[in-house]
């Protein structure tokens, strides 16, 4: 009976103190357990941080190289515009001048030619010297006066850029010269470049499926004009 009572009596100092020892080996291993945990759980968000930081980097590269590939093909376009431009107002009148009659359904030409070509060339000299303000009333002006006019359909280009390039841009009446070139003058070498740059002023004012519709135009109707090759690229930009 004395052995049993020894058997099922109280714990020895000595054992207590194992216990004891044991319970804090146990704590202090799921302490360091739980401690692993959380540096990987903190290295993993410090690593998601950084990768949402370098995609936001290459988000920013990427809109920075579209702009500037868009800045790069405005500006080729504008000197290819200024050199024709310059080219018209110094070459005598071509076959492109003389197939580009005016309104009248006769095709007749204008009643002085030398003033036609005169009035065309002061309207357009304002232009080419940036002054965008003078441009518009210049160009409007030759439009009303020579209806049979032989630069009718360079000046609605042109009068199409005054627009565009005003201090406060009138965007809808550039579209619509634009177009009218387009439309009215299909063979007229501006052509091309009037869908063009219809195409960017309707991406410019958030009108993507139009702009798309008539890059595909360009590359469809003019598949060998310079042109064709700028909406292939900005049709890329777009999303296709």
């Amino acid at each position: 009976m004395i052995t049993a009572q020894a058997q099922t009596g109280p714990l020895s100092v000595e054992d207590r103190g194992g216990s004891r020892g044991g319970a804090r080996t146990v704590a202090a291993e799921s302490t360091g357990g739980n401690d692993g945990v959380i540096m990987l759980m903190q290295q993993m968000q410090q690593y998601e941080e950084q990768l949402q930081d370098l995609q936001g980097q290459i988000e920013r590269l990427r809109h920075e190289v579209d702009r500037l590939k868009a800045a790069e093909r405005e500006r080729y376009l504008d000197l290819d515009t200024r050199i024709n431009a310059l080219a018209e107002s110094t070459a005598p009148a071509s076959a492109d001048d003389e197939n580009a009659t005016g309104d009248g359904e006769d095709g007749e030409g204008p009643a002085d030619p030398q003033a036609d070509r005169q009035a065309y060339n002061d309207a357009q000299r304002k232009l080419l010297d940036r002054d965008f303000e003078g441009a518009v009333p210049a160009l409007e002006a030759y439009l009303e006066e020579y209806p049979n006019g032989r630069y009718r359909p360079q000046a609605h280009f042109w009068l199409g850029e005054a627009y565009s390039n005003l201090k406060s841009p009138q965007l809808t009446k550039a579209r619509e010269q634009f177009s009218k070139v387009v439309e009215d003058y299909p063979d007229h070498s501006r052509a091309p470049t009037s869908l063009y740059k219809l195409a960017s002023l309707q991406a410019r004012g958030g009108s993507t499926v139009q702009a798309r519709d008539t890059l595909k135009r360009l590359v469809k109707q003019y598949p060998d004009s310079s042109e064709a090759e700028l909406a292939k690229a900005m049709l890329k930009q777009l999303g296709n």
